[in-house]
């Protein structure tokens, strides 16, 4: 349904409702359901992902809002993935740790992410989140306040991966 056809059926009501108030004395509330069909019309857009219409390029590349998304590695010069009404899978098999820390941050916002790891490597995670869940390796989750994870295999003397998650209404799912 485009915007034309929403003015246009909008226009033939308030004429309607012109004409049946003269004609019957009989008042219909035109501007309420103006009201109600722009509503109406401003959620299909949301649900249906037409709502948005910016270019693909504005958002950043670790971003998946309204949408879902999935990355594999880091995601370029950021290891910054946001989560805002949306589904990420990052995929973290594979990525070289060329530091001594290796930082990624996901963020998640009335939506999900899941982070998929290589088993061998090692990883320190620290996970906030409120009214939402966050669910670690070995089932290590929470569902208020901070969590915390490290895997056995972790040398603070040599390089690592540090997740830091934070969830509010929303879930991470971090697993092997």
């Amino acid at each position: 349904m485009g915007l034309g056809l929403l003015v246009g059926i909008l226009i033939i009501l308030f004429g309607l409702g012109i004409i049946v108030n003269v004609v019957f004395h009989v008042s219909i509330p035109v501007f309420k359901i103006f009201v109600g069909l722009l509503l109406i019309y401003i959620g299909l857009r949301v649900i249906f992902g037409g709502w948005i219409s910016l270019p693909e390029d504005h958002w950043r590349s670790g971003d998946a809002v309204f949408r879902n998304r999935t990355y594999h590695g880091l995601s370029g010069e950021s290891s910054q993935y946001n989560c805002i009404f949306g589904k990420a899978t990052i995929d973290l098999r594979g990525v070289e740790l060329k530091e001594k820390v290796t930082r990624v941050e996901v963020k998640v916002v009335f939506g999900e992410a899941e982070v998929i790891l290589d088993k061998d490597t090692p990883v320190r995670i620290r996970a906030q989140t409120v009214l939402g869940g966050v669910q670690m390796p070995e089932n290590a989750a929470n569902a208020f306040g901070s969590a915390y994870y490290q895997s056995s295999n972790l040398d603070e003397s040599k390089n690592y991966l540090l997740i830091e998650g934070s969830s509010v209404f929303g879930s991470i799912i971090i697993h092997y």
